[in-house]
C-alpha cells in the first residue's frame, strides 16, 4: 500500500494501526504494519499479505483507517491518537493459473 501518513504524523516513536472495514458487511479487521517506504517526505508503503498481516474476510471494497500511536501492540483505535488517514481499497483474489492440458489434439480417421 503507497500512502502519505507521515505528512500528518505528530507522535513519536510512530506505529500504525490499520483498521479494514468491509463496506457491505461492517466487519472489522485490524493490524499494525511497519513503514518500509524509503522516501517519506514523499510517500509511505507498507506491505499488507492476506492471511499473514489480517485475514480479509470477504473481497470487495473496504474503507481503511491508519491511526498513529505509540504503541506496537494495541489494535483498539479507540486508544490510538488519532487518524492520519482514511480511503478506499479494493481486495480481490488473483486468479491462479490453470493446471489445464492445452496438448494439440490429432484424430485419425481410417477407412
Amino acid at each position: 500500500m503507497i500512502v502519505t501518513v507521515t505528512e500528518l504524523t505528530t507522535v513519536s516513536p510512530v506505529h500504525y494501526l490499520f483498521e479494514f472495514e468491509h463496506e457491505q458487511s461492517f466487519e472489522k479487521r485490524y493490524c499494525i504494519l511497519a513503514n518500509i517506504s524509503t522516501n517519506t517526505e514523499r510517500y509511505d508503503e507498507f506491505t499488507l499479505i492476506d492471511g499473514v498481516s489480517l485475514t480479509f474476510p470477504y473481497d470487495g471494497y473496504y474503507t481503511y483507517r491508519i491511526y498513529q500511536q505509540t504503541s506496537s501492540s494495541n489494535l483498539n483505535p479507540a486508544l490510538a491518537n488519532g487518524v492520519v488517514e482514511e480511503g478506499r481499497a479494493h481486495v480481490y483474489v488473483n486468479d491462479s493459473p490453470s493446471n489445464e492440458y492445452n496438448e494439440q489434439i490429432t484424430f485419425n480417421i481410417y477407412e
